[in-house]
C-alpha cells in the first residue's frame, strides 16, 4: 500500500518550499577599500509593481555620511520574506539594505 498526499498538503509543502527557497538573495557592494567595521545602518527599501517603481529612497551617503570607504549589502532576507504574503495583494516588495562603515 503506498502512502499518497492529499491535494491541500501537497499545495501548502509547495508553497513551504517555494518560500524557504526565495527567502536567502543577497548583494555586496565595496566602495573604496571597504568597511572599518565602525558602525552599520540598516533601512528596509519598497517597490510597487514588483519592483517595477520604487517607494522610497535609499541614500547610502546619508546612511553613512563622512565616509568613504564603505559597503552597502543588499538582501531579501526572512524579514522580506514574511512582508511578501501581505505586500501581494497590492503588487509591493521589500528588500534590506545595509550600509556598513
Amino acid at each position: 500500500m503506498t502512502a499518497t498526499l492529499s491535494k491541500p498538503v501537497r499545495r501548502l509543502a509547495a508553497v513551504l518550499l517555494a518560500a524557504l527557497a526565495a527567502s536567502c538573495v543577497s548583494h555586496t557592494h565595496v566602495v573604496g577599500l571597504g568597511p572599518t567595521n565602525s558602525g552599520e545602518a540598516t533601512v528596509r527599501q519598497y517597490y510597487i509593481f514588483f519592483g517595477l517603481i520604487t517607494l522610497n529612497d535609499v541614500d547610502a551617503q546619508r546612511l553613512a555620511p563622512d565616509v568613504t570607504s564603505y559597503a552597502i549589502d543588499t538582501r531579501f532576507g526572512v524579514v522580506d520574506a514574511l512582508l511578501f504574503p501581505l505586500l501581494l495583494p497590492v503588487t509591493a516588495t521589500s528588500r534590506t539594505v545595509t550600509v556598513r562603515t
